[in-house]
């Protein structure tokens, strides 16, 4: 009986909890004072034994046993429990497999036979039953295949291999259905629409997502058009809206869509459906479409390719679905703006290099950063500012001015409105661009009445410019109202909103009141590289992705190649190119080098000849003769304790600058 009190005993201290207070005839155990234990099934009285407390219970005689955590006995008494009641184990084990697999299957199952019935179509029975029979006779046919299949194969696997076959197959069937059932109760209510949804949902699955997301009261306020379908991707589906809803409305509920739905508000889309304003088309991506492989632009796919601005259109990139964004440039402006990193210089490139490939197209640079976002294309331009003075900037924007008003002086001698493709072949009125790229550097600056001016100008020529064939773009990284002001803002005719900082920012490029009707580049984030929406005129705005011309592929590179070929094949490269001092003074520079006074002739002379052959038999007479008219004269030079005759390296850098 000793081993059973034991047993007893044991069983009777591990039920009571280390942190219970265990009364005593004479008091209270004080937490952190030592039970002494005494080996012995006699009853002793309390006493206090050197300030101890002695536990004056009876207990059996037993040997002392090392100790272990709490954690450990928990473990081993439940280890313990399942070794005397495998029953318990077993019955836990059935009721998860059993029940959340039979509970799993047969929701499995009303899902399947909902799809072979064609349930979603239910309400087009009267009006286009042929759809709906048609539907279910070719799900039915399709069912009872898969079916037949799937008991021939278990019966055959019973005869011929072994009964265990099939009942494993069922029992693995309960196992999957069991997990996700089991998964479904564990993410509650928090994902319920995601889950619900899922890549393939049912028309009224649908309609629940549009009722949480407050675009109807109930599901009967809604229809759905037709079957919801899988696209590339993505499912999409027709819906008609309850009436006196429109699709305005249903575009501002657009992030509410998304949240009911599970997805992030960029993987949805809605388009009108033409002829029903109360119609929208519902696009939902599988994934974030602004986050994958990089859109490649055309332009790049091609070595001799090149573009006629009046039957081509710009290919800006492409939509949530896959679908080209491209417009027409000809009598057309363009803001792009956005904040640093946004893609700016992306789009820029783009447009750039559709200019530049139509080797009768001039344009006119003004970079505000005074960078290297523009370098490539600089040598095939017609004019290139890069002085943030605002007076340098009246200056050249005066010039494009002139021409537009000796351009409309002679529309008027022709008596007709605008320059077209015959007239421009004709009198050589051909497009010319004017790119201002940063344009708050000339602004935005503390003088207000020069930033007006410049404001005024710039309006002048995007208004009065279209006819005349004069196309301006205006490119910022501050989006502000003192930078792009509403008069200027407003007709620019194409306007391309990249990631902004708040729905403010976006507005003052795409127009007031977009952000609040759910046209907002402020949702975008910093991994969605040259996500926007694009404005062309008339319509809305369009989500895109711009294409990428790839610099360190060498893409960027090639296009300014490509296109300084075209030009110098047409005879339209920029006449300061082919000029022989222009040439002579470049390659003077280069051959200087790195040295900043400048250089010996007798040094000069062997390096320009390697520059280029065309000097590889000049003499210090002529090159000093070649020099003089343009204001260059050999002087005296200090280089490298040598005082010999020479010529100055800011000697020829402004020769180059006047020329």
């Amino acid at each position: 009986m000793p081993n059973a009190e034991a047993e007893r005993y044991d069983q009777e201290r591990d039920d009571t909890s280390e942190a219970e207070v265990i009364a005593f005839p004479g008091g209270h155990r004080a937490a952190g004072t030592t039970v002494t234990e005494v080996p012995t099934t006699e009853t002793a009285p309390d006493e206090v034994v050197q300030g101890e407390i002695t536990d004056a219970r009876p207990r059996p005689s037993v040997a002392l046993r090392p100790e272990f955590s709490g954690s450990a006995r928990v473990l081993g008494q439940r280890a313990a429990q399942v070794a005397r009641r495998p029953d318990r184990l077993a019955g836990v084990v059935l009721r998860h497999e059993l029940v959340y697999g039979g509970i799993g299957a047969a929701r499995a199952t009303g899902a399947a036979w909902r799809w072979v019935t064609a349930r979603e179509l239910d309400q087009q029975l009267a009006t286009n039953p042929k759809l709906v029979l048609d539907t279910r006779r070719a799900r039915r046919m399709w069912a009872a295949g898969v079916g037949g299949a799937t008991a021939a194969a278990g019966a055959a696997s019973w005869v011929l291999l072994s009964p265990a076959v099939p009942i494993l197959v069922l029992l693995l069937v309960l196992a999957v259905t069991g997990a996700d059932e089991r998964r479904r109760r564990a993410l509650g209510a928090a994902e319920a629409g995601h889950q619900t949804l899922g890549a393939n949902p049912s028309g009224k699955e649908v309609k629940k997502a549009l009722v949480s997301a407050k675009l109807a009261k109930s599901i009967d306020d809604l229809r759905i058009v037709g079957p919801v379908t899988r696209t590339d991707g993505a499912w999409e589906a027709n819906v008609e809206l309850p009436p006196g809803t429109t699709f305005k409305h249903a575009t501002k509920r657009r992030g509410e869509l998304a949240g009911a739905m599970g997805v992030d508000e960029v993987q949805v889309a809605l388009d009108p459906v033409k002829g029903h304003h109360g119609r929208v088309k519902l696009w939902v991506a599988d994934e974030d479409p602004m986050q994958g492989e990089r859109i490649v632009n055309p332009l790049t796919l091609t070595r001799d390719g090149r573009v006629d601005i009046w039957r081509d259109k710009l290919f800006a990139g492409r939509d949530p679905r896959g679908r080209e964004v491209a417009f027409s440039m000809v009598e057309r402006s363009y803001l792009i703006g956005g904040e640093p990193g946004g893609g700016k210089s992306v789009a820029s490139n783009n447009v750039l290099g559709f200019f530049f490939l139509d080797p009768r197209v001039q344009v006119y640079l003004a970079d505000g950063k005074f960078g290297f976002d523009l370098m490539a294309w600089e040598p095939l331009a017609a004019g290139v500012l890069t002085d943030r003075r605002q007076d340098a900037m009246l200056a050249y924007l005066e010039h494009i001015q002139t021409e537009m008003d000796r351009r409309y002086a002679l529309l008027r001698k022709l008596g007709v409105p605008k320059i077209t493709e015959q007239i421009a072949k004709k009198h050589n009125l051909h497009p010319i661009v004017l790119h201002i790229d940063e344009v708050q550097y000339w602004t935005a600056g503390a003088d207000k009445k020069t930033n007006d001016a410049i404001m005024i100008l710039i309006a002048d020529i995007v208004g009065r410019g279209r006819a005349a064939g004069i196309i301006t773009g205006v490119i910022t990284q501050r989006p502000a109202a003192e930078v792009v002001p509403t008069r200027l803002r407003d007709i620019l005719s194409i306007r391309w909103a990249l990631r902004c900082t708040t729905p403010m920012a976006s507005d003052t490029i795409l127009g007031s009141g977009w952000a609040g009707r759910g046209y907002s580049a402020a949702l975008f984030e910093p991994d969605q590289r040259g996500a926007g929406y694009v404005l062309a005129e008339g319509g809305t705005p369009t989500q895109t992705r711009a294409a990428f011309i790839d610099p360190e592929r060498g893409e960027l590179q090639q296009l300014a190649d490509r296109a300084h070929s075209l030009r110098e094949e047409a005879g339209t490269l920029p006449k300061t190119a082919d000029r022989p001092e222009v040439r002579l003074l470049s390659a003077l520079l280069e051959a200087m080098g790195d040295t900043p006074k400048g250089a010996h002739t007798a040094d000069l002379l062997p390096a320009l000849a390697k520059v280029s052959s065309e000097y590889a038999d000049w003499d210090a007479g002529r090159l000093s003769t070649t020099l003089r008219p343009l204001g260059v004269t050999p002087v005296q030079l200090d280089i490298d304790g040598r005082n010999r005759n020479g010529y100055r390296r800011s000697d020829i850098q402004a020769a180059l600058e006047r020329a």
